[in-house]
């Protein structure tokens, strides 16, 4: 079989190309993305677009970070305000988040039961101050199902953060390609089986 052609910008195939739609997203915020080995090969994975999107970002792939020197040289800073955004007992609503702002936000990339490993397994991460998101209805994320109600993807996660801590920072165009992501699959794909696989009755 052919394998079929990526674009080098979006890496994306190229019959699917995303480039025209991102655009650079200048974020105060750091976003420390830890994400699960299984979902850098994801072909729907969002945070592709993010690392193509925002401006300050970092990626760290593996599932247990106790010992990653990038991340705990980030967490160790002591000019760092740092903040976790996972659903634990102690978690606090987004909306508590109160001056100074925080500097950066670390976010799981995994669906929730890696997710969770990660997070156990991931000892420095449990003394971070961490938030949840409050229910803000369904998902856009059409094509991927979650154990948990009321969950977002990473892109959508970070996006709404981002709106209440620094709402100047426009992200419509990483709203926009997403979208146009998730058509393209379902195109690709038609109508009639994303409506008997993913639509509920």
């Amino acid at each position: 079989m052919t394998k079929r052609a990526v674009c080098p910008q979006c890496e994306f195939i190229l019959a699917r190309c995303l480039c025209t739609g991102l655009k650079l997203i200048s974020n105060k915020v750091h976003i420390i993305v830890l994400q699960h080995p299984s979902e850098k090969k994801h072909a729907l994975g969002t945070v592709q677009l993010m690392k193509k999107s925002f401006q300050n970002i970092t990626i760290l792939i593996g599932e247990d970070f106790s010992k990653n020197d990038e991340l705990n040289l980030l967490l160790n800073d002591p000019t760092h305000r740092i903040a976790l955004l996972f659903p634990r007992k102690e978690s606090k609503p987004l909306g508590s988040l109160i001056s100074p702002a925080i500097t950066h936000l670390v976010i799981i990339d995994g669906t929730w039961k890696k997710s969770r490993k990660i997070f156990l397994e991931s000892s420095n991460l449990h003394s971070l101050s961490a938030y949840l998101i409050e229910p803000i209805g369904a998902s856009e994320y059409r094509l991927r199902s979650s154990s948990e109600e009321n969950s977002l993807s990473s892109l959508e996660a970070v996006i709404f953060v981002l709106a209440i801590i620094e709402n100047e920072t426009d992200t419509n165009s990483l709203k926009e390609t997403f979208k146009k992501m998730i058509d393209f699959q379902i195109e690709k794909m038609g109508e009639e089986k994303y409506k008997k696989n993913y639509l509920k009755s």
